[in-house]
C-alpha cells in the first residue's frame, strides 16, 4: 500500500477482527482508516495490531497511548500513522524517530466510529454503513 500522507477524515476503530469481514464485504467508496480501540494498543501491543490489520489497504493508526517505547517500537517496525500522548522529553524523541521513518505523529487520538463488542445488530451495522457512505 502506498503511504498516505494525509488521513481520511472518517476513522473506524477496531477492537478485534469481528469487524473485518463487514468491512471488507461492503466495498465502501470513502476513503477511511482503521485505528486501534481505545486503550488496547498499550494492552495488546503492537504485534497483535500487525496480525489484526495485516492485509488491509486502507491507513492504520496504532494507538500507543501514552507509552513512547510502544511507539517507538511501531515506528521502526514500519507502522506509518502512530498515536502517542506522553510528555516531553520523550515525545520528542517519539518525533525525531517518526522523521526518521517516515513515519507520522498524532499527540490527540482522532474522532472515530466505535460500535463496541460484537455482535454487531442491524442497527450497529446501519451505522457503520452511514458513517461510510459517500455525502451527498
Amino acid at each position: 500500500m502506498k503511504p498516505v500522507q494525509h488521513l481520511p477524515r472518517r476513522i473506524v476503530a477496531l477492537s478485534d477482527d469481528s469487524l473485518l469481514p463487514l468491512l471488507s464485504q461492503s466495498g465502501f467508496s470513502v476513503p477511511y482508516a482503521v485505528i486501534s480501540g481505545e486503550g488496547l494498543g498499550p494492552i495488546m501491543g503492537f504485534s497483535w495490531w500487525c496480525a489484526l490489520t495485516e492485509g488491509l489497504t486502507v491507513p492504520t493508526i496504532f494507538d500507543a497511548g501514552y507509552a513512547a517505547s510502544l511507539a517507538a517500537c511501531a515506528l521502526r517496525e514500519g507502522q506509518k500513522w502512530v498515536i502517542c500522548t506522553a510528555d516531553a522529553p520523550s515525545i520528542e524523541t517519539v518525533r525525531d524517530i517518526a522523521r526518521q521513518c517516515g513515519g507520522h505523529i498524532l499527540t490527540t487520538r482522532p474522532a472515530a466510529l466505535a460500535l463496541g463488542r460484537p455482535p454487531y445488530n442491524a442497527y450497529r451495522i446501519g451505522q457503520l454503513h452511514q458513517y461510510l457512505a459517500p455525502e451527498s
